[in-house]
């Protein structure tokens, strides 16, 4: 059986992503086991009034089995249908990082980050290590960040095309977990050839590279006190073979850079900065961050960045009474064009707030409240005002809940009530104009029933939500009630219904019934054989009944799942 195992490994391994390891342990570990899980499923399908949506009959068979050699995880999966059949490793790609004491070494593909504007968390395939003797931090990885795209010859798909990347990233520091600083560096380049089958829509793009400094640190001090902050300085050249001189055009700083890195005229730089100062004691908590982020800020060693903003925010936190009242919010203040290169500036108000109170042991409520507000204001007189925007949007929700517990039954009844509201203050539309505000009203009630030495549970929820604005009006209104039962230990049953009623301004009435019913029967701790069935009966009343018929759908399925 190991001898099997580990040539599925070699076959099928291909490339792949696998966990550090920590080999002062390996004697320990078992030379091979085996996890995961098995499951075939068939599936029964009918439908009237409407054309079927699927097949008759449809069955899989499916597993996501991991195989372990000596501590190092290799995750598979294949699955198999009379439509599909395949066998795939999920990420295709392979590494390593095994552990002796204090030295890691990275091999293969691995998402290492030494800082969020450096190398932050960018897939590369190559090697490296991370040294950390006390509290001395090294650590160095130099490889391939992407590999050469274009159309794919196979399916005739056209992949946006890009360079064969390749770069290295390095950072030194000391500390702890705790209190730390350290430096990072980042360089990439691409490949200046481009690979053949480039079409002339493509054809325009050109290899760059990037260089970036960056910090980390994280401080602790006076026992209930923290400060934060990262930071970087990106040059990026966009066109490494570009014929035009920084001599006239570059900063002063880009034209100190320049014989070091290469520099020319398509070359900039850009920042990041943020930091955040907080204190935290055993009730009461605050935090105050600042974040800053130069228009088009990027950097190789990390996929996406939101650029062009300045945003402080402020975080309270407070826990009284011994935890029988609870706040914890922020309030955040951000605005963009920081470097004054856009028509408009958008200012933002974002805040998000929630609080709960134990009123007694059995009756508790929660609340949340959360805006985000929009105020775009024109920089130039060429802005016109049909493009201001000025937008608030608003929720809140308020959840008080009752429980009573005893020995061998459980009462909860729940509540919710939810107001969101979009309110658009756009003066360009004059007052006779529809209003582009949009309200949404949403009242839930549950109550749930817990027999706990019978195993037995039970539930009802009724929920009614109106939603209005922009000339439209719709209203849902939704009753649902089920029950639980275990039999034996061993064999679990489940049925539960949904009624939902909707009506448009239209006039247009929906009634729907969902029903699902499930049996369950655990064979073994590991085997489980189950079915489920679902119903769902439409009825519209509506002035066009070709476009939204009456129509009835069933589905069972029948499942095997074995876990080991």
């Amino acid at each position: 059986m190991k001898k099997c195992l580990l040539l599925l490994v070699l076959v099928y391994c291909g490339h792949y992503r696998l966990h550090a390891q920590d080999l002062e342990n390996i004697s320990r570990q078992k030379p091979v086991t085996l996890s995961g899980n098995i499951q075939a499923q068939g599936i029964f399908y009918n439908a009237t009034g409407i054309p079927d949506r699927r097949a008759p009959f449809t069955y899989y068979f499916s597993g996501n089995p991991t195989i372990s050699l000596y501590g190092l995880d290799v995750p598979l999966s294949f699955s198999f249908s009379q439509s599909d059949k395949s066998f795939r490793q999920p990420f295709n790609q392979f590494g390593i990082s095994p552990t002796y004491k204090w030295v890691t070494v990275h091999v293969g593909y691995r998402d290492i980050s030494f800082s969020p504007y450096t190398l932050g968390g960018h897939t590369m395939l190559g090697a490296g290590f991370e040294l950390n003797p006390g509290k001395l931090r090294v650590g160095f990885m130099y490889g391939r960040l992407n590999r050469a795209t274009t159309i794919d010859t196979t399916t005739q798909a056209l992949v946006p095309f890009s360079f064969s990347r390749k770069g290295y990233a390095a950072k030194l520091g000391y500390g702890t977990d705790r209190n730390f600083f350290e430096l990072s560096y980042l360089s990439a380049k691409d490949d200046t050839i481009k690979p053949k089958g480039i079409t002339p829509q493509q054809n325009y793009i050109s290899p760059a590279r990037n260089d970036v400094m960056g910090y980390t640190s994280r401080f602790s001090f006076l026992k209930y006190f923290m400060f934060e902050s990262d930071g970087a300085l990106s040059v990026y050249t966009n066109d490494v073979n570009s014929p035009i001189s920084l001599d006239n055009g570059g900063t002063t700083l880009l034209n100190k850079l320049r014989t070091t890195f290469g520099l020319n005229g398509t070359s900039e730089y850009y920042t990041a900065f943020s930091a955040g100062l907080g204190y935290k004691s055993r009730n009461y908590g605050l935090k105050l961050k600042y974040k800053r982020v130069d228009p088009d800020f990027q950097t190789m060693g990390a996929y996406y960045f939101s650029s062009d903003y300045e945003n402080w925010t402020v975080s309270p936190s407070a826990n009284l009474a011994k935890g029988k009242i609870r706040f914890n919010g922020s309030l955040g203040f951000q605005h963009d064009n920081i470097k004054d290169q856009k028509r408009a500036t958008n200012h933002r108000i974002i805040g998000a707030f929630n609080a709960g109170i134990d009123i007694t042991k059995s009756l508790s409520i929660d609340a949340v409240y959360t805006n985000f507000s929009d105020n775009q204001k024109a920089q130039t007189v060429l802005f016109a005002d049909s493009l201001k925007i000025v937008q608030t949007t608003q929720t809140i929700t308020v959840m008080p809940r009752y429980m009573i517990i005893s020995t061998d039954l459980i009462h909860m009844i729940s509540g919710s009530f939810t107001r969101n509201s979009l309110n658009d203050y756009n003066t360009f539309y004059s007052t006779d104009a529809v209003s582009r505000s949009i309200k949404t009203n949403q009242y839930m009630l549950s109550y749930n029933i817990n027999f706990t030495k019978r195993m037995l549970s039970a539930y009802v929820n009724i929920s009614d939500t109106k939603l209005s604005g922009q000339g439209m009006s719709n209203s849902f209104r939704s009753v649902t009630a089920g029950a639980n039962k275990v039999f034996f230990q061993k064999l679990q049953t489940g049925l539960s219904g949904t009624f939902t009623s909707s009506k448009a301004l239209g006039g247009e009435d929906t009634f729907i019934i969902n029903g699902t019913g499930s049996l369950g029967y655990r064979v073994t701790n590991k085997q489980l054989v189950s079915f489920n069935f679902f119903l769902t009966n439409n009825k519209a009343k509506t002035s066009a009944p070709q476009l939204q018929p009456n129509f009835t759908e069933t589905r069972g399925e029948l499942s095997y799942l074995l876990s080991f």
